[in-house]
């Protein structure tokens, strides 16, 4: 089993055709989806204001320098697979399987999850609309924009870029109009309105709150990576994973805090509601609350549109990372196969997953569909830790090496491997806080604690189960990683650069051209 090697032979590429347009558009708003737009409900409910905004800033931040860590990575090392062929490379190959297989597994179940959500949102309009054929006519949809490959997937995602900056621009407006008494509809007296609101419920739940919240928040946060594997389709991967790294923070605090701050200043969980909303998300609430019925509908109705972008994201995501591990000996061979310039078959087990949502609507499917979803859990921890630790190891080979750190890194991350160690110390407590959060939840009728780890159980069978088998080591040895092949590499795709605006054809010709020179 060949873990760094190339892809089976008579494979073709995927195609580089994503521009950097379509890029800086995904890494604005790609993968926002339930986790802000539905999962803030019950953090809210349990952790209130300040614990809800306080853990998506302090994890918005660990995912911004993680992502610069990804970028220094890439830039340095541009791969197929990205982040958790980093694992292979620089952890272990027995990590880098367990990584990969997380990875993929975390966004299978993630399409199922954002398909339900989408189906509990356009109940919000009618309850009796008939569920198998909504979850199938949205499992078309998604058929639909991945079929003609990764340029329309990139245009596709454009479109709802717009769409969700849209909403959460508009939600910010009407928030500060809400706040300032300007909406006649609004019959609240002031002082259950702004920061009056945080005198009495600020901090619910105490500590157990916040680190609901916080588990909340690492969900809400996850697929930001993904960039990563989107890179490896555009025709410029160095160029624009710099550019993701400037581009994230702005996403984090305009798309991100700044509505979250908004949302707990006019927004306040009915005393006789449900912790979970059922689908309707606390923006739309928030306007029913503000009595603008109107606006809560047409809110509704983009916020559907944001999810479905996830649930499209996690299409590629999945299928991709698929692709990319079955191509270096990870996974069944029929996985890596490309055709049409697609992971075709990747692609057909993705869909066949999806149907799983179907799951959910039949009798205890809500059980089924929890304990499917708990494979999930603890995954996107896991990947931001990998990358970072990643980061570290690369530069502390550079210096065990003896190399010239700055001839050998094209871009660095602007907070070095302390901010990786800042990031992994953030992530570990997120981890810590899923399993206390479920320990000590005061939900009604809280989670089995195995649901809480099953993710995490997944990651270390996973592991382990590599270890025993192929025998493989606890790390790779600082001395061991192939400094000069990654150097050879970043030098050869650095230069591609000044192609960024060429057809992707010239690319692909270009990207031969420097292959056929090293053979």
């Amino acid at each position: 089993m060949d873990l760094t090697g190339a892809a089976p032979p008579g494979d073709a590429s995927l195609q580089k055709v994503i521009t950097t347009r379509q890029f800086v558009f995904m890494a604005l708003s790609s993968s926002i989806g339930a986790g802000l737009f539905i999962a803030t409900y019950p953090s809210l409910a349990i952790g209130g204001p300040i614990s809800l905004f306080l853990s998506f800033a302090i994890v918005g931040i660990a995912v911004w320098i993680t992502m610069c860590a990804l970028g220094e990575l890439s830039v340095a090392f541009p791969i197929s697979g990205s982040f958790y062929e980093y694992s292979v490379r620089f952890i272990s190959p027995a990590w880098g399987f367990a990584m990969g297989w997380n990875y993929a597994i975390n966004f299978l179940f993630i399409v199922v999850f954002e398909l339900v959500v989408i189906l509990q949102c356009v109940q919000y309009w009618d309850t009796r609309m008939p569920a198998y054929g909504l979850l199938l006519l949205f499992i078309a949809g998604l058929i639909l924009v991945n079929a003609f490959g990764a340029r329309w997937y990139a245009e596709a995602e454009n479109v709802f870029a717009i769409c969700k900056m849209s909403v959460l621009t508009a939600f910010i407006i009407v928030a500060i109009l809400i706040v300032s008494k300007a909406i006649p509809t609004d019959s609240r007296p002031v002082e259950e309105l702004g920061f009056n609101r945080w005198k009495s419920d600020a901090f619910k739940n105490g500590p157990i709150g916040f680190m609901y919240a916080f588990m909340a928040a690492g969900m809400a946060y996850g697929g930001t990576e993904m960039l990563g594997i989107t890179a490896a389709e555009c025709e410029s991967p160095q160029k624009v994973m710099r550019l993701a790294c400037t581009i994230v923070p702005v996403r984090v605090v305009w798309l991100y805090l700044v509505p979250i701050l908004m949302l707990g200043l006019v927004f306040k969980v009915p005393s006789d509601a449900s912790i979970y909303s059922g689908g309707i998300s606390p923006f739309v609430a928030a306007m029913d609350q503000a009595g603008i019925p109107i606006l809560a509908s047409a809110f509704n109705g983009i916020i559907i549109v944001a999810i479905f972008s996830m649930a499209n994201a996690s299409v590629f995501a999945s299928s991709r990372a698929l692709q990319a591990i079955s191509a270096r000996g990870m996974g069944p061979s029929l996985f890596a196969k490309i055709k049409w310039g697609h992971p075709i078959w990747a692609l057909v087990l993705v869909f066949l997953v999806s149907l799983l949502s179907l799951v959910k609507i039949a009798e205890d499917g809500d059980k089924v569909f929890d304990w499917l979803l708990a494979l999930a859990a603890g995954s996107n921890y896991f990947t931001w830790m990998s990358i970072c630790v990643c980061h570290i190891r690369l530069r502390m080979a550079i210096w065990r090496s003896g190399s010239d750190e700055d001839d050998m890194l094209k871009w660095k991350s602007p907070l070095g491997i302390v901010g990786s160690v800042v990031a992994i110390i953030i992530f570990i407590f997120g981890l810590s806080a899923q399993v206390v959060a479920t320990v000590k939840s005061p939900l009604p009728k809280p989670p089995h604690i195995l649901a809480s780890i099953l993710g995490i159980i997944v990651v270390f069978v996973c592991w382990a189960g590599y270890m025993i088998v192929r025998r493989g080591a606890l790390w790779i040895p600082l001395d061991q990683i192939d400094l000069k092949v990654k150097v050879e590499e970043s030098d050869a795709s650095f230069h591609e650069d000044h192609d960024v605006e060429m057809g992707s054809e010239r690319v692909a010709m270009r990207s031969n051209e420097i292959t056929n020179a090293y053979k």
